[in-house]
């Protein structure tokens, strides 16, 4: 026989239960993304540098000369 009501305690249980495991998988997925970026500036930088450039602007990938 199936129950006609909801259990919320046990729904709370679970739900709590859920997020504490994937809680770590979250946190790396930001770590990675943040690490990711990091690393996509320093490049974007690096070769601007290496063209006697500048960036255009802070969300440009592009490099201008200097003039």
């Amino acid at each position: 026989m199936i129950p006609h009501t909801i259990n919320f305690k046990r729904v709370l249980e679970v739900t709590l239960w859920l997020w504490g495991k994937s809680l770590p998988a979250i946190i790396a997925l930001l770590l990675g993304l943040w690490i990711g970026s990091v690393n996509t500036e320093s490049r974007i930088v690096g070769d601007c540098k290496f063209a006697n450039a500048f960036r255009v602007e802070i969300q440009a990938f592009a490099c201008q000369r200097k003039l």
